[in-house]
């Protein structure tokens, strides 16, 4: 079938279009390759394919052009892979992300294929046909005359749950009020996945909730996931319960917990976490189940709890007695591997107890520690709070130090020995890493940092510059990296700074500088002058010249090239970075850089306004361009309006402050949206990973607070 369903993909001016990677003039060889008879090309280019012209999510403007081929290659029995062909169609129909005009022709396009799309319903494939519910359910809603019946038709003989569950959640997205009384009856059916998908497509379409429904979530839910691997959602239980008010989802989150099996239990757990990541109020109001979750048998639940009230502050008050007993007698599993339950229940309730600044984690940890059962994020904590070194945590430190090898597994040994360097170089940096906020506390440590400084690139150097003149007997091997000319110019630059904080001759960092310039590497010798209050007159002309020279289309060249001009910028310098500005604009590499060094310019970059403003109707560079805008001009609405578009998505973050700042009184339309950013009860949209979205909540709030109270005042 390959050639027949590619007929005609030659006419089309592939090379007009886009996707992802640039021009789309290889989709006809890629759609060919990925329904070929070699099986590890078709692989490759199945994958190019999702790459390329649904990216992350995105859809380009071939993405509509190729709609039609993929339609007709997967409508025909005979193509190879079909289920692959029906999936991408299914996710590039549910697509969101691309300009308006893209997603009206992707939707005509899906529209138009509606004939051949139909009868997939009736393939023998179950696969098959449940994605292509999937690809039906997002068709444009004006084909639901043509579609919903054909979905009413196949319930009838439909035999896969998995399947019967998509039909409605199909149904219910093209025509929710028609719908719904068939979705109602489901409810009352005998199996779970079929109910469950019944009170999915209620709950996503906004139809009427009742009692009853909320009822039928407990017992589709009581003995585990009905849905799994169900292509309408990854957390249909979540999706549902966010439609229950707080006091019904607790009680039935619940009875679940105590009556089903540990995989409802779990399902509970996480989905109260969710509530709690979305919601303010519920983090009060699911403290008490989560906190009983650390309590159960089932080491699963207690992993999944655990993470959860680590998270949560107000679970972790609640469930500090029962955390304190879970490190204070490990199983020997917690420390023989980080990466198993026990480790991570026992990893998640230390980190518990020291962010309440309970004493009860001290003995555990370093215990833990010395056996090598100590994560990264540990460490980081004990950063993150000021925890300040004592005679026993240091030398609970140092033997940790001492017992790791001076160098991780070499790069060529495989995956194995991979994973095995970055779980050293994890556990050192850490490690260096506190010792360096210890600064001259940690003077103790200098025999195990002197061993390290050969092989660690990354904090060792700094913890013992922090540790200063106490940290002598670290001279001789600072030195001979510094003088090595084998060693990267940034670490021999690292070492002297070391050595003059170390011995208070500021002399050998100014010749290390001076090397480093000769050496043709003047933007760390730039940086390192800078951090250290240096003046930069020697370096200005080798500043220049980066500056100047023109970075093409390289974009390493082109960053270089904004580095150099912002350095000179600071000793009073416009001509050079406004070219610098200016081509990196041009050229579309860094240009969120540019705009920032147009706006650090100020007025005298008023000729790049015209390319800034060509920025504001991309997302990526919206907010960059119009603080640049402000700078320069003192115009305001681009900014408001960037600032009002970023708090959408991705949410409120560090970046919000420098634009209010800017803004100051010119922000008043802003601040009913902050406002109930900061008070209500709503969290903060996309802050935060999994595991960190409530703290990183927390802080964001914290941080806009203090914002609107400086605009107040």
């Amino acid at each position: 079938m390959t050639a027949a369903g590619l007929e005609g993909i030659e006419d089309i001016d592939w090379a007009s279009l886009g996707h992802a990677y640039g021009a789309a003039e290889d989709v006809p060889r890629t759609l060919a390759d990925a329904v070929g008879e070699d099986d590890e090309l078709a692989g490759e280019a199945t994958e190019y394919l999702f790459g390329s012209i649904f990216h992350q999510g995105t859809l380009y403007s071939a993405t509509p052009w190729a709609v039609p081929f993929i339609a007709r290659l997967a409508a025909h029995p005979g193509t190879r892979r079909r289920e692959m062909l029906v999936s991408l169609l299914g996710a590039i129909a549910a697509a969101r992300d691309a300009v308006p005009q893209v997603l009206a022709d992707v939707g005509a396009a899906l529209a138009r294929e509606t004939g051949l799309l139909l009868p997939l319903l009736d393939d023998p494939d179950t696969g098959i046909r449940h994605h292509a519910t999937y690809v039906l359910g997002h068709l444009p809603r004006d084909r639901a005359a043509e579609a919903v019946p054909a979905l009413r038709a196949r319930r009838r003989r439909e035999r896969s749950p998995r399947v019967l569950a998509g039909l409605l959640a199909a149904a219910g997205r093209l025509d929710p009020p028609g719908s719904a009384a068939w979705l109602a009856d489901e409810v009352a059916g005998r199996s779970p996945a079929v109910r469950a998908g019944a009170l999915w497509a209620i709950a996503a379409n906004g139809l009427p909730w009742s009692d009853a429904a909320s009822d039928a979530v407990v017992q589709c839910w009581m003995r585990g996931e009905p849905l799994k691997g169900w292509v309408w959602a990854d957390d249909p239980f979540g999706d549902i319960t966010a439609r229950i008010d707080g006091a019904s989802f607790s009680a039935l989150a619940r009875t679940l917990f105590d009556q089903g099996t540990a995989d409802s239990a779990r399902t509970a757990i996480d989905a109260a976490y969710h509530r709690c990541v979305r919601s303010r109020p519920a983090r009060a109001e699911s403290a008490a189940l989560l906190a009983a979750g650390v309590r159960h048998p089932d080491i699963g639940v207690r992993v999944t709890a655990a993470t959860a009230i680590r998270d949560v502050s107000e679970a972790a008050a609640a469930s500090v007695e029962s955390l304190a007993q879970q490190v204070a007698d490990p199983p020997p599993a917690a420390f023989e591997d980080v990466d198993s339950l026990e480790a991570r229940v026992f990893g998640a309730a230390l980190e518990t107890l020291i962010a309440l600044g309970d004493p009860r984690w001290r003995t555990p940890f370093m215990t833990a520690l010395i056996a090598g059962g100590i994560t990264a994020d540990a460490l980081n904590l004990l950063i993150d709070t000021g925890v300040t070194a004592d005679p026993e945590l240091l030398a609970a430190v140092r033997r940790r130090l001492a017992a790791l090898p001076p160098e991780g597994p070499e790069e060529s040994g495989g995956h194995a020995a991979h994973l095995g360097r970055m779980r050293w170089h994890n556990e050192v940096n850490g490690l260096t890493r506190l010792l360096h906020r210890w600064g001259a506390d940690a003077a103790g440590a200098v025999p195990e940092l002197v061993a390290l400084v050969p092989s660690d690139r990354w904090w060792t150097v700094r913890a013992l510059a922090a540790i200063g003149p106490a940290a002598s007997a670290a001279v001789p091997v600072l030195t001979l990296v510094r003088d090595d000319p084998e060693a990267p110019c940034e670490r021999r630059l690292d070492c002297a700074r070391a050595l003059a904080a170390i011995t208070g001759d500021a002399g050998q960092l100014s010749a290390c500088i001076a090397e480093a310039v000769a050496g043709g590497e003047p933007l760390p010798a730039a940086r390192t002058a800078v951090e250290h209050e240096l003046p930069l007159d020697d370096l200005l002309p080798a500043l220049r010249d980066v500056a100047a020279t023109p970075g093409g289309d390289d974009p390493s060249a082109v960053r270089r090239r904004i580095e150099a001009a912002r350095l000179l910028l600071r000793a009073g310098e416009t001509a050079a970075p406004l070219r610098a500005a200016a081509d990196a604009l041009d050229s579309g590499r860094y240009t969120a850089d540019a705009a920032e060094l147009a706006g650090l310019i100020g007025p005298a970059a008023a000729d790049l306004v015209p390319r800034l403003r060509n920025l504001l109707a991309g997302r990526r560079d919206r907010a960059a361009a119009a603080l640049a805008i402000r700078r320069v001009t003192g115009e305001a609405a681009p900014l408001v309006e960037a600032v009002r578009s970023r708090l959408a998505y991705p949410g409120a973050g560090p970046w919000l402050v420098e634009p209010l700042r800017e803004l100051g009184a010119d922000a008043a339309p802003l601040l009913p949206e902050l406002r109930e950013l900061a008070h209500g009860d709503a969290a903060i949209p996309g802050v935060g990973v999994y595991g960190r979205q409530v703290r990183q909540d927390e802080e964001e709030r914290r941080r806009l607070l203090a914002a609107l109270a400086e605009l107040a005042a």
